[in-house]
């Protein structure tokens, strides 16, 4: 019982000083992490469905997918404009995330490149972004007021 409890108490000062690690990097440095994030979504949503891999998963795991992609890229995007201090920065990272999806799916369809516009794929990105932004508020706030406080 008593190991338990200094075991829980352990992992919460870590995953305490984790998340204060990860809210003191550099801003030159997030804006990296978010550009070479950028940058993989761009691949992945662009290239020649034959050029990626041939993986058998599950019936729409293209969503799952989509939504994964942009749920990072919301998180990082939070991250990267410290929105846990601003909440008009929200509405940006919304609109910015959001049209890059739009803008992924409309560049498929212009490509001719074996890739289509799909409203269900953008629906997953628009999901992925308020759940990603939703978690980073949750977690960035609740971190930042128990650092100020001091409380463990």
């Amino acid at each position: 019982m008593i190991y338990e409890f200094f075991k829980t108490r352990v992992l919460i000062v870590i995953f305490k000083n984790m998340i204060s690690y990860i809210l003191s990097i550099r801003q030159s440095i997030r804006v990296l992490f978010v550009l070479i994030y950028i940058g993989c979504v761009a691949a992945l949503s662009l290239l020649p469905m034959q050029d990626l891999p041939q993986v058998p998963m599950f019936r729409g795991e293209d969503k799952l997918i989509h939504f994964t992609m942009y749920f990072g890229l919301s998180i990082l995007f939070c991250w990267t404009l410290k929105t846990e201090l601003n909440f008009s920065r929200l509405f940006f990272v919304v609109l910015v995330t959001v049209g890059w999806g739009i803008l992924m799916e409309y560049l498929q369809l212009d490509m001719h490149m074996g890739r289509s516009f799909s409203w269900l794929d953008e629906l997953a990105n628009s999901i992925g972004v308020g759940f990603g932004i939703l978690i980073y508020i949750l977690v960035s706030r609740k971190t930042v007021a128990n650092l100020t406080s001091g409380s463990v």
